[in-house]
């Protein structure tokens, strides 16, 4: 090898070591901040019938939610909700395509795709996302389920009905307010960089608030209802994966944001296929037909479109513990 071919070998091999300390120091963070949660037996569900007599999730939603006993094995989760700032990691390390946000909302308000924003991504996406950590680290990660998530929010259970620091939601003090998120990104209904207000007992941020989260969980909403007790992961199939928290554009006022509560859930498409501008306008608006029209269905593809900031997620280690240099 001449002295020029090395120099330049040379050069590009120190680039990659560099990349990959970086690399590694940055999911040394992310493994630092994770939050250990002994397992137990609780009430799932809406614990409000059980305590007042009447369900805080929504009536007309009654069987998607009846109390029933669930026990977790101990795990790890996610103090923060996943950022661009680690997904762009993410990304840059799998070579893949930066995660955009939806070309005209972007345009009138660039706030949108802060770096400790919440990452908005499809189901799929936030999965693969996960899994690398666990390519990263030789740990099992994974998206929460519904039960890990919400005995986690509930204080390993507890009759909490927000996953904040003392339980109650409080507009502008432990919650976001319309304004507040204005403030961040420009739009009322964005979302705002992680950690804003204070963590819940168990060392957790935004827990119901600052974007939905995706759930490892395919959605039913009679799952409640012949749910396994030991480490439930939902119904076996279906076309919608659950989702924890509050729309980012939902009404909220003190104590009573329903959407916001420890037991809420809810089901959607997992791809956010929100189809192209092309087939609106060929449709002329027809939102039925421009959506059986669109027929992608690779998450990545459909990731290029950009999303509206929306759906977010955090990721799950299921171990009982963890390696020393973990540690902190």
């Amino acid at each position: 090898m001449n002295l020029y071919r090395k120099s330049i070998f040379l050069y590009y091999f120190s680039f990659l070591l560099v990349g990959c300390e970086k690399s590694d120091l940055a999911v040394d963070e992310i493994m630092h901040n994770m939050a250990f949660v002994q397992g137990g037996t609780f009430e799932m569900g809406d614990i409000c019938l059980k305590k007042y007599g009447q369900p805080c999730s929504f009536a007309n939603e009654g069987a998607s939610f009846p109390v029933h006993t669930v026990t977790v094995d101990s795990f790890y989760i996610a103090k923060y909700k996943v950022t661009y700032k680690d997904y762009d990691l993410y990304t840059s390390n799998k070579d893949l395509a930066s995660l955009k946000i939806d070309k005209s909302l972007l345009k009138s308000y660039p706030k949108l795709r802060n770096s400790n924003n919440p990452a908005t991504a499809n189901w799929q996406l936030g999965k693969d996302y996960c899994k690398w950590l666990g390519e990263k680290t030789g740990l099992p990660f994974d998206l929460p389920t519904e039960a890990q998530w919400e005995y986690a929010a509930r204080n390993r259970g507890q009759d909490v009905l927000y996953g904040t620091n003392d339980g109650h939601f409080k507009v502008g003090i432990n919650a976001p307010s319309y304004q507040q998120q204005k403030k961040f990104s420009g739009l009322g209904a964005g979302l705002l960089p992680v950690g804003q207000y204070p963590p819940s007992p168990l060392g957790l941020f935004d827990m119901g608030t600052n974007g939905q989260e995706w759930m490892r969980d395919w959605y039913s909403k009679t799952y409640y209802q012949h749910s396994e007790q030991n480490n439930p992961t939902g119904s076996e199939d279906g076309t919608e994966k659950s989702l924890r928290g509050m729309p980012a554009e939902d009404s909220r006022s003190d104590d009573a944001a329903p959407t916001a509560t420890t037991m809420f859930r809810m089901g959607k498409e997992p791809l956010l296929k929100d189809f192209p501008p092309d087939l609106w306008d060929k449709y002329n608006g027809d939102f039925e037909k421009a959506a059986a029209a669109d027929t992608e269905n690779d998450p990545y593809k459909i990731a290029k479109r950009g999303f509206s900031p929306g759906e977010t997620f955090r990721c799950v280690i299921n171990a009982q513990s963890l390696p020393a240099k973990y540690l902190k």
